[in-house]
């Protein structure tokens, strides 16, 4: 069973600064620097937030497969989210006006945390379109699983960098940029729930991993519940409008379908195959929920004018 959470300003403090590492950032050393309309300061934030996802939608995806757990489903989810990974790390980097991203990136720092992010990547992405290809071996399901907290790291690295680059209050201000970071790291989360809770039971499974499963399961109810309420001394402000809040409460029903056989993963317990296949698509349902909330954030955020 899972411990019970204390929605405290601790607990949300802990829980965002160990994914996101901006949440309680100093404003004072944010980069100010004058954007133009064209920059899309909200849309950069989504999809590079969108990669933190993307890094842990891939290895749940590749464990759902080795486990033979909607084998097709899954097989067209790893081969989308190869292909998404890679235009959104280009656009980032070149520009792409498909995704709403005009201009290149042109900062050093950024340069670098996407070029530190794309070499992370690359040895993912070779295992893992093998495994999309149906000639996938053993190995290449650990590499999936054993690098993919790498590529996670160097997507979170480049989150911030971007937000603080992009922060503008004259144009996006920093508080609505980091419900845009926020919202979207819980997209994040759905995927790390459900590629822990797959490795559970398996080969891949460590000593730490059921304890790596309930921590992001509270980090997850944590975060939501602060979307959902706000909480100031954070900066993190309530819904801005009633689609959002109406969003994070689908969120937050489709999150309570799946957490009971959370808990029975937590608790020991085999799963049947039918029971496995709910849980995997229910984690994906509630990744889509929250991926329209992270729109509809991003959308608030746009400069008026």
């Amino acid at each position: 069973m899972l411990s019970t959470i204390k929605y405290t300003a601790l607990a949300v403090s802990c829980a965002v600064a160990m994914q996101s590492g901006i949440a309680v950032a100093d404003e004072s050393k944010l980069v100010r620097v004058a954007l133009a309309p064209q920059d899309n300061a909200e849309q950069r934030i989504n999809l590079s937030g969108k990669l933190r996802m993307l890094s842990q939608r891939i290895p749940s995806v590749a464990c759902q497969i080795s486990r033979g757990v909607d084998v097709e489903g899954a097989g067209k989810l790893l081969t989308a989210a190869q292909t998404e990974f890679d235009k959104i790390l280009n656009a980032l980097e070149h520009g792409d006006e498909d995704l709403n991203i005009i201009n290149p990136e042109t900062r050093k720092k950024t340069l670098i945390r996407i070029h530190e992010l794309r070499a992370q990547w690359e040895p993912l992405r070779i295992a893992a379109q093998a495994i999309a290809n149906g000639t996938g071996s053993d190995e290449d399901v650990g590499v999936v699983l054993s690098q993919n907290a790498e590529v996670l790291e160097a997507a979170v690295r480049l989150v911030p960098e971007l937000v603080k680059q992009y922060s503008n209050p004259n144009a996006v201000p920093y508080d609505k940029l980091l419900l845009i970071d926020i919202s979207g790291r819980q997209r994040m989360l759905t995927q790390k729930v459900s590629k822990e809770a797959c490795i559970i039971g398996t080969d891949h499974e460590t000593a730490k991993t059921p304890a790596d499963l309930e921590t992001t399961i509270q980090i997850f109810e944590a975060s939501l519940n602060a979307l959902r309420h706000g909480m100031p001394e954070l900066g993190l402000l309530p819904p801005p409008n009633a689609n959002i809040e109406t969003g994070l409460e689908t969120v937050l029903n489709e999150w309570s379908e799946v957490k009971p056989l959370l808990e029975k993963v937590l608790g020991g317990d085999a799963l049947a195959s039918e029971a496995l296949e709910k849980k995997f698509k229910g984690l994906n349902v509630t990744m889509s929920d929250m991926n329209k909330v992270v729109g509809m954030y991003a959308d608030a955020a746009k400069p008026a004018g």
